[in-house]
Formats: structure tokens, C-alpha cells, sequence
């Protein structure tokens, strides 16, 4: 699974029901209020055009007979193996468009929802199972049952019929199984077209092009000239349109050599340059091998080479793209300027990042702007006619448009697959598509017999088995945490399955180490397995795609914690953080330090050394309800103070610090701010700016990231590099040496690609959750253990009396048992896992009156409430 941060996207359409036709905003021009329809990931619907509405004409004639279809269809496109679209008719599900790579023909699943407008003209394929199926009448409830026909049909999808109920079912080897029944009231519909379509949506097209025209002319100067990127695409003909109202004269179209003829004639017909290819692909196709979604070096060869030589001419600008939010995950974070990370001079700005295809449609058609002819004859992505993002279904009318083009490039995978032993089905099914084969196509494999190696690439040897064909259905998946997003609440049984190591145990030691969901575990591997290179030292496309990713974490944690502004480092842990800070600061004798007897030894040690250097460490007690003192704080902090340390959150107490308070002692008194966030960062919602903190640090593994990760950021870089070398400079000379500009400089050394990488994993796991409903959830469990706990006169508990003055790490002892004892006891006899000594803290312990430490159950987003009560059920038997 793929995790993500997910922008606002619209997961719902609107449909005028009095006008029949869908609605890109709530209200019509009618004046009809729209009826909501949820939508399916990616939430991406589109209209279909002529040869999807011919398609599906001749699927549903050729199984129920002449029946006439809507002339306004939408297209929602889901998740399969390959194209996957529901069909959405009169605002309803109309049933499920699928192509099958295996079998290279379409199927069509007709929805129940379609019934009441077909059923009076269906003239075949309906089964009646009062006479039709093995099995007694009226006997029992029929939905979701399976039965044998008595006689042979066609595999596929029918209507069937039960009294006065109707419903459909798919047929298989002679058997049916009948989704749910329903009695069906006959409906008919108005019959618009798209022209009344568009009419009924031009307040809401005219606020589109507003806002996205307002955008570009916002941005149209930030670089000395402005151009629009055109692919020949329905996307950048709408902001081609977009630009061009904006004042924007100049655009260009990378020819990439294998480009659809119909394309570049577009291209041409719209006054667009072309700028000339700039690589051979098929040479490169035949040391290299064929281009993977995984392994896009055709992009660096054919657009990025190109596109850097030709900037290189017109030099820094403003380039106006049409990508959007729907079309990939990559581009699902799309911000409305991106730097272009392989061409400084190039500032991209995107301003229908938040258009759906039927929005591009709609605009379209209102502005009677041209459209490349492709659409219309079944090709949905316009691009290289060998991209590997191309659907099965799309070659296959690759084949019938330009055979000679698709013969080119058959032999080519005929070749590479002969010369390295692969199954006939790496070219036939395209499975040439990916480097590493993806979930879906894995299990395509295995069901077909076709072995696939544990890299997930396909095994050179295949059995004869591969030859078998069996039926495949299109998949229609849901991410997990999407799902539990879906439910209204919060799933934690749905976030639970990304984290197999919970199967038979309950993890309670989350203060100490968290466990890290399968998209950080995969981020990581993919690194290992696809382009493991070094950073920033190289232009070779392994470095170049591990630079990109290593810093876009960087930009990803910045962004998690609201410290874009500042400078963000990536370091082992919170406590070489600490460390560098410590080390960093250019002390003098005299110089002192305030921090309190919450703090971590990691943010106590790095002080107290300082004492050789003359640097004096003031400790700062609590009061009541473990709260830091303030008022000691303030006094403690004199004109020889330069740096406050203290902990946002307590990792043996749980107790929150007011932070917004000691922040504005610190600017009163002209004195930095180190916070130590470790156990913050997890289960709090952070804004460092909002803060107002001069330094914040924290640990990956603490919050289900990689160990040997972590995070030092810095609202400005006034300390010294911690370490000197590689990577750190961007000069050397034989007098001195320039340091980098931001993060770099304080990254001597290769850092931890894969641990950063899949540190910017970890923060797109936590937020495609929602750090709010994390830090409510885990509330709500601290609440349950505080209240379990102290229920029991035999356990005291040392935490913070009110809810928003504590995190979930609660700290307790047991009369009568060790802490080690009852951590012991926990593990042996219940598989419960907590922590138990000093914690790391022992003045903080020992200033209780608790030499021996304490347990610390520390709660994170995956544990329940069920884990919570056996918890405090085994320490009631312990103690009885």
C-alpha cells in the first residue's frame, strides 16, 4: 500500500435530477439543488466519449439485446488490473466497464442501480430463477446465494428475476450467484446531451477559469518570462486556453520521437513550437530495456534532457502546466508552484491542480476549444504511444490505429523477453509495464501460474502451467486508512493490518520505539531494490531520483511540523540533535543553560558537559500535577543565560509542558528555545513557527519511522556544522571551504537514504490519518488506562489529572513488585510489552522518591481499547 497525504480533493459529484444532468457544483442553472454522488478513488470522473459509448452500447446489445443508452455517461475510474471505470448513467452506478489483459477483451457488470431504466427494453440474458436453476422455489432468502443453471449460459454478468423482484448476478462454469434482490420501480429519464450539460454548469466553469486565471497572472512574473507547457493533452489545452486569457503568449511541446501522428498535427493546428527530440528511444531501448512505471528512464532521456537544453536558451521562467491531483499519487501532494528539482530555472505552476477530467471536458467544450482527435477513438492518456503508463486497453487500439507502431514495438519485447528466458505473458499482458511487479499483478500471476521472484520480478523460468487462462475480475480496493476515514470514525482495525508485528502481541513500549507501518517498510525497500545511489553527488538517474526522494522527506517533515521556513536536518536521533546544538553554539566561559528535571538524559548530559567549557546548568523542579514551574523558570534564566532546553512532552510522565509560555520567557529575555519533541511530535499536532522555538528535535523511530532516524530543526542555521566532510560544502579551496546552503551543510558524510526516505513515509502515513483524530483517539485511551489503573489500590499511577495536560505514556508502580518484576509478569503470562526502570530520566525518578524506577505503558495510533482492559485486568490478578 501506498500511503499519502491526501489533498482536498472533491470525492463527491453533483446531479441535477430535474435537468438529468451532472453537476460539477452543488446547484444547477435550473436552480435545482444537486443530489450528492459518492465517488470512487480516484475520485477522477470524465465523460465518455465516442468510443467508450460505442463500447458500451455493444456490450450491453450483445447481453441483454437493444437497449438504449443515456447519451451523457461518465466514467469513474477505479482500481484493476487494467482499465477499470464505473459507469455512471441518469446520476446513478450503471455498472462496471472492465478490460482483462489476459483474455484482451472488455467485460461489462451491469450495477442493480441500472435496472429500472433497462429492464422494460432488456430482451435477453435474464435468468428466471423460479424455472431457471437447481434449486426450490421461494426457498429461503436468494441474495448472495449461488445456484446451478439447468441450462448452459454464457459466462458474465445477467439480470436475474425472482417473483416480482429483479436483481443481477454473474454467471460461471454453469453456476450463478445472485447479488441481492429487489422489487424495481420503471423509471425514464431526459435525454440531454453535453451542450445542455454545459449550459447547466457555466456559473461554475466561469468560477474555475476565474480562480485558475487570477493564479497564473499571480505568478506570471515571479521569473523573467512565462510559457505553458503543452503535451497536445485535453489538460494543457485547457490552460494553453487558461494562459492565453492570462496574457501568456509563449508555449512549447517536447516531441519525444513516439509520439501518436495525431498528436503532433494537434500540436501544429494550435501554433505551439516543437522542440525536437532529443534522444533515440529505441536505441536506448535496447541496452536499457524497456521503460517501467518504476523505471521511467525514458523521461530523463526524452523531457528532461530536451527541456534542460531548451531552458538553457530562454533561460529562468514561469512554466504554466496542466497536471492535476487526480491523475497520479505522485501528483496527488501537487502545491499550486512546484520548483522543478531537475531544472532550477523552471518554476511550475499548476493551476487546474484541482480539476477533475470532466471539469478539463466541461471547460472545454464551453470555450469550444479544439481536442485531440485521440479521445474520441479510446486513448484516455495522450503521451508516448509506448508509455508504460498506457493501459493494456489503450494498446490494443494502438494496434487498430497504427499497427505498424505496435509491431515496432512487439519485436522489441519479444526480444528483451527471449534474450532473459521470461513467460510469453511479460509481453502479452504487459507485464513489461513495471520493473517490479505491483500487488495486482502479482496475484494476476499467481492465479495464472506465472512465478514471480521474492524482488517481485518475474521468475526467467516459467512452467507450462502459464498457458492456462481462468476469469478475471477487476479489483475494486480501498486503501486501509481511507477506509477508515470512510467509516466515520476511527478504524483502528483497518490501521492495525499495516503493521503485522501486532498479530500476537500488545505494544505498549511505544515512548521507547514504534513500529513502522508497511508503506515506510516498502518506501525503504523500494530505495534498496530500485535506485539505491548516494545523494547530491552524481547525475546519473539512480542519484538524481534518490536526491529527489531524500529531499522531498526533507520538505515532507518540514511541512509536518509547520517549519517550512526554517532549516530542517536530518540527524540519527533526537539525541545527536541535542547534540549538535550543544556542540554548535560557540560557548564562553560563563555562558549558563536552564532546563528541568523532566528532561530525557538526552537533554540533560550534552548540558551538563558543557561544564568543562565553563558553561554552567541550571535544573528548573515541578509543582503540582507535575507542571514545570514557571516562575522558577523565569528566575533561573539571568543576563548569562543563551539557551533554554526543555522537553515538549514528559517520556516517564506524560506531562505536556506549556511550551507557548516558556516561548515568550525566552524572547522577554533574548534567550534561545530548544525543544526537545520526541515524544510530542507523535501524538501532538506541531506548528514549530506558531511555537516560536529556535531549535526542535525528534526521533523517526518514535513516531513509525526507520531507527537510526531523526530531526533537528532550526529556525535559522546559526550553529556550527557538528561534523565536517563530504557532502557538506559547495567549495573547497586550499584556504578554506564554502559550507552548503541549508540542510546539506550539516550532513556530512552519506546520511541514511533509506531511513530519511522512509522517514517522509511515515509523516505521509500520519497524516493520511489526521494528526487531530490521532491525538483524540489516543485521548481517549489515555483516559481508559488512567481511570483502569487507578481503580486499583494496589497500583499509583504519576500522571497529570486533566486530559490536555498529558500525552498517552502513563507511568505507575505495583505495591509489593519490582517494575521490572511487572514487566516481566506482563510479557510471560499475557504477551503485554511495557517498560519499566528509569526511563532514561533517573533524576527525574529519583526526585519522585522512586529509585527503582517505574512501568510506563506509552500508547500510540494502532493500540485498543481492548489492549487497555487487558492490561488492567493482568495487573488486578498480579496484584490480587
Amino acid at each position: 500500500m501506498s500511503v499519502i497525504h491526501e489533498p482536498p480533493v472533491k470525492k463527491i459529484l453533483y446531479w441535477c435530477d430535474r435537468c438529468n444532468v451532472p453537476l460539477i457544483g452543488r446547484t444547477c442553472a435550473c436552480g435545482a439543488e444537486g443530489r450528492e454522488i459518492e465517488l470512487l478513488q480516484p475520485y477522477d470522473v470524465r465523460p465518455a466519449l465516442g468510443s467508450d459509448v460505442t463500447l458500451i452500447r455493444r456490450l450491453v446489445r450483445e447481453r441483454f439485446g437493444n437497449v438504449p443508452i443515456q447519451s451523457v455517461l461518465l466514467l469513474n475510474k477505479t482500481g484493476g488490473v487494467d482499465r477499470a471505470d464505473l459507469v455512471i448513467a441518469h446520476g446513478y452506478r450503471f455498472g462496471w466497464l472492465t478490460f482483462d489483459p489476459v483474455a484482451r477483451k472488455f467485460s461489462l457488470d451491469i450495477a442493480p442501480e441500472a435496472l429500472p431504466y433497462i429492464l422494460k427494453y432488456v430482451t435477453k440474458g435474464v435468468v428466471d430463477l423460479e424455472t431457471g436453476i437447481d434449486a426450490p422455489g421461494g426457498a429461503g432468502r436468494m441474495g448472495g446465494k449461488k445456484f446451478r443453471l439447468k441450462e448452459s449460459r454464457p459466462d458474465g454478468t445477467v439480470i436475474v428475476k425472482f417473483r416480482n423482484r429483479f436483481g443481477t448476478g454473474v454467471v460461471k462454469e454453469g453456476q450463478i450467484r445472485v447479488k441481492e434482490l429487489m422489487p424495481v420501480d420503471l423509471r425514464t429519464g431526459k435525454n440531454p446531451g453535453w451542450e445542455q450539460v454545459v449550459q447547466q454548469n457555466r456559473y461554475h466553469l466561469k468560477n474555475l477559469e476565474r480562480n485558475a486565471i487570477r493564479m497564473i497572472k499571480q505568478h506570471i512574473h515571479d521569473r523573467p518570462t512565462c510559457n505553458v507547457s503543452f503535451s497536445g493533452g485535453k489538460d494543457s489545452m485547457a490552460v494553453l486556453t487558461l494562459a492565453r486569457k492570462a496574457g501568456v503568449t509563449d508555449a512549447f511541446f517536447l516531441d519525444t520521437g513516439i509520439e501518436f501522428p495525431e498528436t503532433i498535427a494537434f500540436v501544429k493546428a494550435q501554433g505551439v513550437p516543437v522542440i525536437e527530440k532529443a534522444g533515440d528511444f529505441w536505441q536506448a531501448a535496447e541496452k536499457a530495456g524497456p521503460p517501467g512505471k518504476d523505471n521511467r528512464w525514458c523521461c530523463k532521456l526524452l523531457k528532461l534532457r530536451p527541456l534542460k537544453l531548451h531552458l538553457a536558451e530562454i533561460g529562468p521562467c514561469v512554466t504554466v502546466q496542466g497536471n492535476r491531483w487526480y491523475e497520479s499519487w505522485n501528483r496527488a501532494a501537487l502545491e499550486e508552484t512546484s520548483q522543478n528539482p531537475a531544472n532550477p530555472l523552471q518554476l511550475n505552476v499548476s493551476p487546474i491542480r484541482n480539476w477533475r477530467a470532466l471539469e478539463v471536458f466541461l471547460y472545454l467544450w464551453w470555450q469550444k476549444a479544439p481536442i485531440n482527435p485521440l479521445y474520441e477513438k479510446g486513448i484516455e492518456r495522450i503521451g508516448c504511444y509506448v508509455c508504460p503508463s498506457m493501459l493494456e486497453s489503450e494498446y490494443e487500439e494502438l494496434r487498430a490505429m497504427h499497427p505498424e507502431y505496435a509491431r515496432r514495438w512487439d519485436a522489441v519485447l519479444a526480444k528483451y523477453a527471449k534474450k532473459r528466458g521470461l513467460p510469453d505473458a511479460y509481453a502479452q499482458w504487459g507485464l513489461w509495464r513495471w520493473k517490479a511487479l505491483p500487488p495486482k499483478m502479482r496475484e494476476l500471476c499467481r492465479d495464472r501460474g506465472i512465478p514471480v521472484r521474492d524482488d517481485y520480478t518475474l521468475q526467467a523460468e516459467p512452467p507450462a502451467a502459464r498457458e492456462e487462462t481462468v476469469e478475471i475480475a477487476g479489483e475494486r480496493t480501498m486503501e486501509p486508512e481511507m477506509a477508515a476515514q470512510d467509516t466515520g470514525g476511527y478504524n483502528v482495525e483497518a490501521i492495525r493490518r499495516d503493521f503485522p508485528i501486532l498479530g500476537d502481541i500488545m505494544y505498549l513500549d511505544n515512548a521507547a520505539t514504534s513500529f513502522s507501518p508497511e508503506p515506510v517498510i516498502a518506501a525503504m525497500v523500494e530505495f534498496e531494490h530500485r535506485y539505491r545511489a548516494n545523494v547530491g553527488r552524481g547525475v546519473h538517474r539512480l542519484t538524481s531520483i534518490a536526491s529527489q526522494r531524500y529531499w522531498h522527506a526533507h520538505e515532507k517533515v518540514a511541512e509536518f511540523i509547520g517549519g517550512k521556513n526554517g532549516i530542517t536536518v536530518f540527524t540519527k536521533n533526537t539525541t545527536e540533535s541535542v547534540n549538535m546544538v550543544a556542540q554548535g553554539m560557540g560557548w564562553k566561559p560563563g555562558d549558563r543553560v536552564a532546563t528541568t528535571i523532566l528532561e530525557h538524559h538526552s537533554n540533560l548530559l550534552p548540558w551538563r558537559r558543557l561544564a568543562r567549557q565553563g558553561v554552567a546548568t541550571d535544573i528548573v523542579g515541578i509543582g503540582p500535577e507535575y507542571s514545570l514551574d514557571l516562575a522558577a523558570l523565569e528566575r533561573a534564566i539571568t543576563g548569562s543565560t543563551r539557551l533554554v532546553a526543555v522537553t515538549q512532552a514528559s517520556n516517564v510522565l506524560g506531562v505536556v509542558t506549556p511550551i507557548r509560555e516558556i516561548a515568550k520567557i525566552c524572547h522577554d529575555h533574548g534567550v534561545l528555545l530548544l525543544l526537545d519533541g520526541a515524544q510530542a511530535v507523535p501524538h501532538l499536532p506541531v506548528d514549530v513557527e506558531k511555537i516560536g522555538c529556535d531549535f526542535y528535535c525528534f526521533s523517526g523511530h518514535k513516531m513509525l519511522g526507520p531507527t537510526g532516524t531523526g530531526v533537528l530543526w532550526m529556525k535559522e542555521p546559526c550553529i556550527e556544522p557538528f561534523m565536517l566532510g563530504g557532502g557538506m560544502v559547495e567549495a573547497v579551496t586550499a584556504e578554506g571551504y564554502t559550507p552548503a546552503p541549508g540542510y546539506q551543510q550539516y550532513e556530512a558524510g552519506t546520511p541514511n537514504i533509506a531511513g530519511g526516505i522512509g522517514l517522509g513515509a511515515a509523516v505521509d502515513y500520519i497524516q493520511g490519518i489526521g494528526m487531530e483524530r490521532i491525538h483524540t483517539y489516543e485521548t481517549s485511551l489515555t483516559d481508559r488506562l488512567i481511570a483502569g489503573l487507578s481503580g486499583n489500590p494496589k497500583i499509583h499511577v504519576y500522571a497529570p489529572q486533566k486530559p490536555e495536560h498529558r500525552i498517552g505514556v502513563v507511568s505507575f508502580t505495583v505495591d509489593g513488585f519490582h517494575p521490572h518484576e511487572v514487566a516481566q509478569q506482563l510479557d510471560e503470562t499475557a504477551d503485554i510489552m511495557v517498560r519499566s526502570g528509569h526511563h532514561c530520566c533517573q533524576p527525574l525518578v529519583e526526585s519522585l522518591g522512586l529509585p527503582d524506577g517505574t512501568v510506563r505503558a506509552s500508547l500510540a495510533l494502532y493500540n485498543t481499547r481492548q489492549e487497555i482492559d487487558l492490561l488492567v485486568a493482568t495487573l488486578e490478578e498480579l496484584t490480587r
